[in-house]
């Protein structure tokens, strides 16, 4: 456990919000401002603390709701009904789920913005300045990134707004906000200190940001925008935007490949040294490992815990919180199309066995469901034709919202597969991915991959059947299947397998991006609808 879990609720108190009324007045959301008080040090640490605390305040972020709708977008399986139209490919501005998603991440970006502004004035180290500067705007960074990936052009803001700013903001191109990401997490990247890192009598605690953490989230950012424009360049239509980017992909190729080893050449961040010990990488106890970059924390603690575990878990199975649960599950057209089942990471990331309050499930051995059985007489029911994961199991959960499971927002294996990705693309030679993969594959005793002689269509696909094993249900498919052009190809995959002319869950290239919701749209005269 670590200070920052711990504290958060007590920092939320010195937000000064607007007025109960203004929440209730119809005017854009980008446009939430906060005042804080910065008179020194203490404080300012304070008000970075509350920014962090936007992750997950509230349900529309990282705490719930933007986990289900990333999920919903993607091609693994199928969300509640609340997020039935992203899986169907309908999604409108009038979705009901879009607007506090949308709120929350501009908040957020409104905390960061305050810190990064206002700190700048405050008397103290210099040292601890730029640390508390560069945290606020690796926040920053993964806001926008987040924005820009789900939503495309969306309003930029990165200072508070002023007494009398009444209108809102037309929406930015994406190379504007690509270019204050990536500013954002160069600054980062230098000012942030190390993990558990001390300094000056102030301590980098885990959950916070590091120097790593910044790294490989702008090699993330390099390797979107580089594998995006290639697509672009080579006619994919949901892709297209990204021909504002020019087609010198592989320079952005090559920058991912320079932040990668950077990353690795860091202290305090090392791999699974064994299939035991990752075996617990997901253990709800095991939150901030050595191979976690950055996680969004979860805790026991009253009013600190996430719905990680009942989003992911069966409901009632004793493996989550009470009351709701089972919301995103896989279904069979991916576990049996789009992943290796046989492989560890896979095989060992689900739930082969559980019980409810009435059946007992077993996996299915085509890896398409559970066999159901009475638990009082023994008698097979049929089964259910949906999978579950068990990265998020907290047994120890007892509502909907204490569960103390981390959200991975990127991990150390990340690191080494988008080198992988990034050394063959620069060369145009899939060998040189072979070192980087097969280092995860061995802390899993499995045995190596050799990609000599594979076009690059051939090893992009191969790349992405890893990505799936390594990362399924982490957030990460639905961006990984858009930036390589291929979202279209394998919705229709996973959810009309057999070509039997469904329609519900095929895509198209207008899904590569959310609507912007009616309530922004609306009350903000700067953005046509």
């Amino acid at each position: 456990m670590n200070n920052l879990k711990y504290i958060t609720f007590l920092l939320l108190g010195i937000v000064v919000f607007s007025s109960c009324e203004s929440w209730l007045e119809e005017e854009p959301k980008t446009q939430i401002g906060t005042d804080y008080f910065y008179q020194d040090k203490d404080q300012a640490l304070m008000a970075l603390t509350a920014a962090y605390a936007q992750l997950k305040n509230g349900p529309g972020y990282y705490n719930q709701q933007f986990l289900s709708n990333v999920f919903a977008s993607s091609d693994q399986g199928t969300s509640s009904w609340k997020h039935g139209d992203y899986n169907k490919g309908i999604l409108t501005s009038t979705n009901g789920t879009l607007p506090e998603t949308w709120n929350q991440i501009y908040i957020a970006v409104r905390d960061a913005n305050n810190v990064i502004y206002n700190v700048a004035d405050v008397e103290m180290d210099e040292t601890i300045k730029a640390r508390i500067i560069g945290e606020a705007k690796f926040l920053r960074a993964l806001h926008y990134f987040n924005l820009v990936r789900c939503w495309g052009e969306v309003p930029l803001r990165t200072e508070p707004v002023q007494p009398g700013e009444d209108a809102g903001l037309p929406v930015s191109t994406r190379t504007d906000i690509y270019n204050v990401i990536i500013s954002d997490l160069k600054y980062a990247s230098e000012h942030c200190w190390g993990r558990n890192e001390t300094r000056l009598g102030e301590t980098n605690h885990l959950g916070r940001a590091t120097d790593a953490s910044a790294q490989a989230l702008l090699a993330r950012v390099y390797l979107h925008i580089a594998s995006s424009t290639r697509c672009a360049a080579e006619g994919s239509e949901g892709c297209s935007p990204y021909a504002e980017f020019g087609t010198d992909y592989k320079t952005y190729y090559d920058s991912c490949r320079v932040m990668c080893d950077s990353v690795l050449i860091q202290p305090g961040y090392a791999l699974s040294s064994s299939f035991e010990e990752w075996q617990t990488l997901f253990d709800a106890d095991k939150g901030n490992f050595p191979e976690m970059l950055f996680d969004i924390q979860g805790s026991s603690a009253t009013g600190q815990g996430t719905a990680v575990s009942n989003l992911f878990s069966p409901r009632n199975a004793g493996l989550s919180g009470g009351g709701w649960g089972g919301t995103n599950k896989m279904v069979a057209g991916f576990t049996q199309n789009s992943v290796d089942a046989t492989d560890v990471r896979f095989d060992k990331g689900i739930i082969q066995y559980y019980e409810d309050n009435t059946y007992r499930y077993e996996l299915l051995p085509a890896y398409n469901g559970y066999a159901r059985y009475l638990l009082d007489s023994g008698d097979r029911k049929g089964a259910v034709y949906n999978v579950f994961t068990s990265k998020f199991i907290d047994s120890d959960a007892t509502t909907e919202y204490t569960s103390q499971q981390n959200w991975h927002v990127i991990r150390l294996a990340d690191v080494y597969l988008m080198r992988a990705e990034a050394l063959a693309e620069i060369n145009e030679d899939p060998t040189l991915a072979n070192s980087d993969v097969n280092m995860l594959r061995t802390r899993v005793e499995m045995a190596g991959l050799d990609f000599t002689g594979l076009t690059m269509a051939e090893f992009r696909e191969a790349l992405l059947r890893e990505r799936a094993a390594e990362f399924f249900m982490e957030g990460q498919r639905w961006f990984d299947l858009t930036r390589l052009g291929v979202y279209e190809e394998k919705c229709k995959i996973a959810f009309d397998p057999k070509n039997q002319g469904k329609i519900q869950g095929i895509r198209g290239p207008e899904d590569y991006t959310w609507p912007i919701p009616i309530t922004e749209t609306s009350a903000n005269d700067n953005i046509d609808e």
